[in-house]
Protein backbone atom coordinates (compact mmCIF):
# COMPACT_ATOMS: atom_id res chain seq x y z
CA UNK A 1 0.00 0.00 0.00
CA UNK A 2 3.18 2.58 0.49
CA UNK A 3 4.61 2.08 -2.73
CA UNK A 4 0.84 3.06 -4.39
CA UNK A 5 0.45 5.53 -1.83
CA UNK A 6 3.88 6.80 -3.18
CA UNK A 7 3.09 6.69 -6.12
CA UNK A 8 0.14 8.80 -6.49
CA UNK A 9 2.06 11.58 -4.23
CA UNK A 10 4.49 11.49 -7.14
CA UNK A 11 2.06 11.84 -10.22
CA UNK A 12 -0.16 14.22 -8.11
CA UNK A 13 2.98 16.48 -7.27
CA UNK A 14 4.66 16.11 -11.07
CA UNK A 15 1.14 17.76 -12.17
CA UNK A 16 0.69 20.25 -9.60
CA UNK A 17 4.45 21.52 -9.97
CA UNK A 18 3.81 21.96 -13.56
CA UNK A 19 1.02 24.09 -13.12
CA UNK A 20 2.53 25.92 -10.27
CA UNK A 21 0.22 24.99 -7.54
CA UNK A 22 0.19 23.90 -4.11
CA UNK A 23 3.33 25.31 -2.96
CA UNK A 24 4.56 24.05 0.44
CA UNK A 25 6.42 26.76 1.54
CA UNK A 26 3.76 29.44 1.07
CA UNK A 27 1.07 28.15 3.42
CA UNK A 28 3.77 26.49 6.24
CA UNK A 29 5.22 29.81 6.04
CA UNK A 30 1.81 31.01 6.48
CA UNK A 31 0.92 28.70 9.26
CA UNK A 32 3.99 29.81 11.42
CA UNK A 33 4.23 33.79 10.71
CA UNK A 34 1.90 34.15 13.91
CA UNK A 35 4.12 31.62 15.90
CA UNK A 36 5.44 33.33 19.59
CA UNK A 37 8.72 35.74 19.50
CA UNK A 38 11.59 34.34 20.46
CA UNK A 39 12.94 34.69 24.55
CA UNK A 40 15.79 33.71 25.88
CA UNK A 41 17.28 32.61 22.81
CA UNK A 42 14.22 29.98 21.85
CA UNK A 43 14.87 27.76 24.66
CA UNK A 44 11.34 28.88 26.19
CA UNK A 45 10.07 28.25 23.17
CA UNK A 46 11.87 24.66 22.72
CA UNK A 47 10.32 23.34 25.93
CA UNK A 48 6.99 23.26 24.96
CA UNK A 49 7.60 22.76 20.99
CA UNK A 50 10.03 19.96 21.22
CA UNK A 51 7.14 17.88 23.20
CA UNK A 52 4.67 19.01 20.89
CA UNK A 53 6.20 17.96 18.14
CA UNK A 54 7.13 14.64 19.59
CA UNK A 55 3.28 14.06 20.59
CA UNK A 56 2.50 14.90 17.15
CA UNK A 57 4.43 11.92 15.69
CA UNK A 58 3.82 9.40 18.24
CA UNK A 59 -0.21 10.44 17.64
CA UNK A 60 0.08 9.91 14.17
CA UNK A 61 1.91 6.48 14.37
CA UNK A 62 -0.80 5.57 16.96
CA UNK A 63 -3.43 6.64 14.66
CA UNK A 64 -1.89 4.69 11.79
CA UNK A 65 -1.78 1.59 13.79
CA UNK A 66 -4.78 1.87 15.35
CA UNK A 67 -6.83 2.08 11.55
CA UNK A 68 -4.50 -0.08 9.89
CA UNK A 69 -7.24 -3.33 10.07
CA UNK A 70 -9.81 -0.79 8.89
CA UNK A 71 -10.28 -1.29 4.87
CA UNK A 72 -6.85 -2.42 4.70
CA UNK A 73 -5.28 0.76 6.74
CA UNK A 74 -6.79 2.87 3.90
CA UNK A 75 -7.53 5.91 6.03
CA UNK A 76 -3.70 5.78 7.21
CA UNK A 77 -2.57 5.82 3.39
CA UNK A 78 -5.05 8.89 2.17
CA UNK A 79 -3.66 10.53 5.58
CA UNK A 80 -0.20 10.02 4.13
CA UNK A 81 -0.91 10.89 0.86
CA UNK A 82 -2.78 14.14 1.56
CA UNK A 83 0.51 14.94 3.96
CA UNK A 84 2.89 14.04 0.63
CA UNK A 85 0.72 16.19 -1.38
CA UNK A 86 0.76 18.96 0.16
CA UNK A 87 4.17 19.04 1.98
CA UNK A 88 6.36 17.79 -1.08
CA UNK A 89 7.23 19.88 -4.64
CA UNK A 90 9.05 22.59 -5.94
CA UNK A 91 6.13 24.66 -8.23
CA UNK A 92 8.02 28.00 -7.82
CA UNK A 93 11.33 26.53 -10.01
CA UNK A 94 10.37 25.36 -13.50
CA UNK A 95 9.76 28.96 -14.86
CA UNK A 96 12.73 30.45 -13.62
CA UNK A 97 15.35 27.55 -14.76
CA UNK A 98 13.70 27.73 -18.19
CA UNK A 99 14.25 32.07 -17.80
CA UNK A 100 17.67 31.45 -16.64
CA UNK A 101 18.79 28.81 -19.64
CA UNK A 102 17.44 31.32 -21.87
CA UNK A 103 19.83 34.06 -20.48
CA UNK A 104 22.79 31.84 -20.28
CA UNK A 105 22.00 31.02 -23.99
CA UNK A 106 22.40 35.16 -24.79
CA UNK A 107 25.38 35.74 -22.34
CA UNK A 108 22.73 37.94 -20.46
CA UNK A 109 24.34 37.10 -17.34
CA UNK A 110 23.15 39.50 -15.10
CA UNK A 111 19.48 38.63 -15.87
CA UNK A 112 20.43 35.04 -15.55
CA UNK A 113 21.61 35.69 -11.78
CA UNK A 114 18.22 37.73 -11.03
CA UNK A 115 16.23 35.17 -12.82
CA UNK A 116 17.20 32.46 -10.29
CA UNK A 117 18.69 34.55 -7.20
CA UNK A 118 15.73 33.65 -5.08
CA UNK A 119 16.44 30.12 -5.56
CA UNK A 120 19.55 29.91 -4.13
CA UNK A 121 21.00 29.87 -0.38
CA UNK A 122 20.54 32.78 1.32
CA UNK A 123 24.11 33.29 2.08
CA UNK A 124 24.82 33.48 -1.75
CA UNK A 125 21.85 35.81 -2.96
CA UNK A 126 23.77 38.90 -2.53
CA UNK A 127 27.09 37.70 -3.51
CA UNK A 128 28.85 38.57 -6.91
CA UNK A 129 29.15 35.04 -8.18
CA UNK A 130 31.20 34.55 -11.39
CA UNK A 131 29.13 32.69 -13.99
CA UNK A 132 30.41 29.02 -12.85
CA UNK A 133 29.92 29.48 -9.15
CA UNK A 134 26.88 30.85 -9.77
CA UNK A 135 25.74 27.51 -12.12
CA UNK A 136 27.34 25.89 -9.32
CA UNK A 137 25.83 27.00 -6.67
CA UNK A 138 22.03 26.85 -8.60
CA UNK A 139 22.72 23.39 -9.23
CA UNK A 140 23.36 22.29 -5.54
CA UNK A 141 20.44 24.15 -4.25
CA UNK A 142 18.44 22.24 -7.22
CA UNK A 143 19.64 18.93 -5.99
CA UNK A 144 19.36 19.55 -2.27
CA UNK A 145 15.82 20.87 -2.50
CA UNK A 146 14.89 18.13 -4.66
CA UNK A 147 16.09 15.86 -1.89
CA UNK A 148 14.29 17.83 0.52
CA UNK A 149 11.06 18.11 -0.76
CA UNK A 150 11.40 14.26 -2.14
CA UNK A 151 13.78 11.65 -1.49
CA UNK A 152 13.92 12.66 2.37
CA UNK A 153 9.74 12.51 2.83
CA UNK A 154 9.75 8.99 0.79
CA UNK A 155 12.63 7.46 2.74
CA UNK A 156 11.19 8.17 6.27
CA UNK A 157 7.27 7.46 4.91
CA UNK A 158 8.57 3.93 3.72
CA UNK A 159 10.50 3.14 6.59
CA UNK A 160 7.82 4.67 9.36
CA UNK A 161 5.05 4.85 7.88
CA UNK A 162 2.51 8.39 8.39
CA UNK A 163 4.35 9.26 11.34
CA UNK A 164 7.80 9.34 8.89
CA UNK A 165 5.96 11.69 6.79
CA UNK A 166 5.07 14.13 10.02
CA UNK A 167 8.58 13.44 11.27
CA UNK A 168 10.51 15.11 8.58
CA UNK A 169 8.09 17.55 7.13
CA UNK A 170 7.50 19.22 10.31
CA UNK A 171 11.15 19.02 11.08
CA UNK A 172 12.00 20.87 7.83
CA UNK A 173 8.96 23.47 8.15
CA UNK A 174 9.93 24.47 11.22
CA UNK A 175 13.94 24.77 10.85
CA UNK A 176 12.82 26.69 7.36
CA UNK A 177 9.98 29.03 8.58
CA UNK A 178 9.61 28.77 12.67
CA UNK A 179 10.67 33.11 13.70
CA UNK A 180 13.17 31.57 16.12
CA UNK A 181 16.58 31.64 15.46
CA UNK A 182 17.16 28.92 18.32
CA UNK A 183 14.49 27.12 17.35
CA UNK A 184 15.46 26.71 13.51
CA UNK A 185 19.09 26.36 14.42
CA UNK A 186 17.97 23.02 16.55
CA UNK A 187 15.64 21.65 13.58
CA UNK A 188 18.10 22.63 11.43
CA UNK A 189 20.62 19.93 13.02
CA UNK A 190 17.71 17.68 13.57
CA UNK A 191 16.88 17.49 9.95
CA UNK A 192 20.68 17.04 9.40
CA UNK A 193 20.95 13.55 11.38
CA UNK A 194 17.82 12.64 9.81
CA UNK A 195 18.80 13.15 6.09
CA UNK A 196 22.32 11.02 6.58
CA UNK A 197 20.70 7.53 5.81
CA UNK A 198 18.50 8.91 2.77
CA UNK A 199 21.76 11.06 1.68
CA UNK A 200 23.73 8.25 1.28
CA UNK A 201 21.42 6.19 -0.66
CA UNK A 202 20.92 8.88 -2.77
CA UNK A 203 24.55 9.48 -3.72
CA UNK A 204 24.69 5.59 -4.36
CA UNK A 205 21.48 5.80 -6.85
CA UNK A 206 23.56 8.34 -8.74
CA UNK A 207 26.00 5.78 -9.23
CA UNK A 208 23.73 3.77 -10.45
CA UNK A 209 21.35 5.65 -12.77
CA UNK A 210 24.79 7.81 -14.02
CA UNK A 211 28.32 6.71 -14.61
CA UNK A 212 29.43 3.84 -11.60
CA UNK A 213 32.89 3.91 -12.95
CA UNK A 214 33.65 7.75 -11.79
CA UNK A 215 31.30 8.56 -9.01
CA UNK A 216 33.13 4.97 -7.11
CA UNK A 217 36.63 6.88 -8.43
CA UNK A 218 35.86 9.91 -6.05
CA UNK A 219 37.02 9.26 -2.46
CA UNK A 220 34.73 11.66 -1.08
CA UNK A 221 31.19 9.66 -2.02
CA UNK A 222 32.58 6.26 -0.19
CA UNK A 223 34.25 8.60 2.75
CA UNK A 224 32.41 12.43 2.93
CA UNK A 225 33.94 14.71 5.35
CA UNK A 226 31.72 15.30 8.23
CA UNK A 227 32.14 18.95 7.68
CA UNK A 228 30.48 18.56 4.43
CA UNK A 229 27.01 19.87 4.17
CA UNK A 230 24.04 17.72 2.58
CA UNK A 231 24.28 19.94 -0.70
CA UNK A 232 28.05 19.68 -0.88
CA UNK A 233 27.89 15.97 -0.57
CA UNK A 234 25.14 15.27 -3.22
CA UNK A 235 26.91 17.97 -5.60
CA UNK A 236 29.50 15.87 -5.47
CA UNK A 237 28.16 12.82 -6.10
CA UNK A 238 26.43 14.18 -9.33
CA UNK A 239 29.34 15.68 -10.88
CA UNK A 240 31.15 13.03 -10.51
CA UNK A 241 28.32 10.47 -11.82
CA UNK A 242 27.36 12.83 -14.91
CA UNK A 243 29.97 12.42 -17.97
CA UNK A 244 30.20 15.09 -20.24
CA UNK A 245 31.67 17.97 -17.45
CA UNK A 246 27.95 18.58 -16.77
CA UNK A 247 29.19 19.67 -13.12
CA UNK A 248 32.66 21.02 -14.52
CA UNK A 249 32.38 24.21 -15.70
CA UNK A 250 35.94 25.52 -16.76
CA UNK A 251 36.41 22.19 -18.04
CA UNK A 252 33.54 22.04 -20.21
CA UNK A 253 34.51 25.04 -21.46
CA UNK A 254 38.29 24.45 -22.03
CA UNK A 255 36.88 21.11 -23.88
CA UNK A 256 34.23 22.72 -25.72
CA UNK A 257 34.21 26.72 -26.15
CA UNK A 258 31.22 26.55 -28.83
CA UNK A 259 28.91 24.75 -26.98
CA UNK A 260 29.45 27.68 -23.93
CA UNK A 261 26.50 29.15 -24.65
CA UNK A 262 24.11 26.14 -23.97
CA UNK A 263 25.84 24.58 -20.84
CA UNK A 264 23.52 26.07 -18.41
CA UNK A 265 20.19 24.64 -19.80
CA UNK A 266 22.55 21.33 -21.11
CA UNK A 267 24.22 20.75 -17.26
CA UNK A 268 20.41 21.76 -15.97
CA UNK A 269 18.63 19.15 -17.92
CA UNK A 270 21.33 16.40 -17.28
CA UNK A 271 21.48 17.11 -13.52
CA UNK A 272 17.51 16.84 -13.45
CA UNK A 273 17.69 13.79 -15.59
CA UNK A 274 20.13 11.83 -13.06
CA UNK A 275 17.60 12.66 -9.97
CA UNK A 276 14.77 11.61 -12.28
CA UNK A 277 16.58 8.43 -12.68
CA UNK A 278 17.52 8.53 -9.37
CA UNK A 279 13.94 8.39 -8.09
CA UNK A 280 13.22 5.71 -10.45
CA UNK A 281 16.02 3.74 -8.88
CA UNK A 282 13.89 4.05 -5.31
CA UNK A 283 10.78 3.30 -6.64
CA UNK A 284 12.01 0.07 -8.74
CA UNK A 285 13.90 -0.88 -4.82
CA UNK A 286 10.71 -0.03 -2.99
CA UNK A 287 8.42 -2.02 -5.16
CA UNK A 288 11.01 -5.19 -5.08
CA UNK A 289 10.84 -4.64 -0.81
CA UNK A 290 6.67 -4.61 -1.48
CA UNK A 291 7.27 -7.96 -3.36
CA UNK A 292 8.89 -9.97 -0.89
CA UNK A 293 6.43 -8.62 1.63
CA UNK A 294 9.43 -6.20 3.68
CA UNK A 295 7.16 -2.72 2.94
CA UNK A 296 3.56 -2.93 3.99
Amino acid sequence: MRLLVILLAWMLRRQLDARGWLDPEQWQRRLLEHAPPEKDGGRATLRWLLPLYGLLVVLTGLLSWGTSGIAGGLWASLLALALLVAGTGMPGWRAPLRAYSAAWRSGDMQAAWHHVSPLLPAEQRGAALAPEQLHLSLCGALIQTTFERYFLPLFWYALLGPAGVVLILVALMLRDHYPSTGVRTLFGRWVHWLAIPPRWLLSFSFALAGDFSGWSGEPRNRHPRRTDSCGEVLLTAAGSALSSYALDPARFQAHDPDGWPDYGHRSLLAVRHLLNRSLLVWLAVLAILALMGIMP
